[in-house]
């Protein structure tokens, strides 16, 4: 239970101190402290592999298993390579992830300790169903570790930020000679909370943009994705404001932002006359993220 103690003890210290630095955001925060807690906790189990333990540690391999002593070595440099690695930015994803593979590895050594009645420092081993719970709560501390790295680094390389722009759909106000310009325009930003929603609300979207084309006082719709972000674009012309605010307050639309706003992790809207509207998406894209910042 000391080491649950530890690794506790030093996830809360490094919260605390990753509030203090400003990271306000527990999506943010956690992350960084639960790289804290492990490496905390693998410093000092690593350690004990050399100095305090050993002789235990030697005693918790499985008989099945050769060299008790190499792999006690063996495991004790890893467990500290695996601290470090974790207080670097570049390697603590493949830090956590060695870390939570050799957790995996070395569990029979914690079923051999609780089933057959060993001892840790004079007090007997953890009983199998707490120590199980533990290891798991490790891990998936690890892994936690290893999605959020995993994820920033998607959402900031090229591939990330890999957007796909649809055709213009055309509304039938497009092909009406007298209200060929457009009076009000209307561009929004959509973030999902998952990618796992993605593909249904791509296919919302194709919906909505079906709709469109019979839309009264639709002119047309750009439709752009950037599938790995969960993030979508949108930027149409109307005739005038009426006919913009009759298309979003229609049955389908309704249904669709009711369904999805949930799952939504931001939404920004923003309406201009025609006079201001944007001519390309780096744009729309510029005007959506000075409202975000107007907030």
């Amino acid at each position: 239970m000391s080491v649950l103690f530890v690794f506790l003890t030093a996830t809360l210290a490094a919260l605390g101190v990753a509030a203090l630095l400003g990271r306000r955001r527990l999506r943010e925060a956690v992350p960084l402290a639960l790289r804290g807690g492990l490496a905390v906790m693998f410093l000092v189990t690593g350690v004990s592999h050399f100095a305090g333990l050993r002789q235990d540690l030697v005693a918790m391999v499985p008989p099945v298993l050769p060299n008790p002593e190499l792999l006690v070595t063996v495991t004790g440099v890893l467990e500290l390579a695996g601290a470090i690695g974790l207080l670097l930015p570049r390697t603590a994803a493949w830090a956590a992830a060695g870390l939570a593979l050799l957790m995996v590895a070395m569990f029979p050594a914690n079923v051999y300790a609780a089933t057959a009645g060993l001892t840790l420092a004079g007090e007997p081993a953890t009983a199998l169903l707490p120590r199980t719970a533990m290891q798991l709560l490790y891990i998936a501390a690890a892994v936690a570790v290893v999605v959020t790295h995993w994820r920033r680094a998607v959402l900031s390389d090229s591939l990330g930020q890999l957007t796909a722009v649809l055709p213009r759909a055309y509304g039938p106000a497009a092909a009406t000679p007298e209200a060929t310009s457009a009076g009000t325009v209307l561009v929004s930003r959509l973030q999902l909370r998952s990618a796992r929603h993605v593909p249904g609300f791509l296919l919302a979207s194709f919906r909505l943009r079906r709709a469109l084309r019979q839309a009264s006082g639709a002119l047309w719709l750009d439709l752009a994705a950037q599938p790995l972000t969960a993030t979508f674009w949108t930027w149409s012309a109307w005739t005038d404001e009426d006919a913009m605010r009759c298309y979003t307050r229609s049955a389908l639309h309704a249904h669709v932002m009711r369904t999805y706003r949930p799952h939504l992790q931001e939404s920004v809207f923003r309406t201009l006359p025609a006079a201001q509207a944007p001519a390309t998406w780096p744009e729309v894209r510029g005007m959506l993220d000075a409202t975000t910042a107007e907030r």
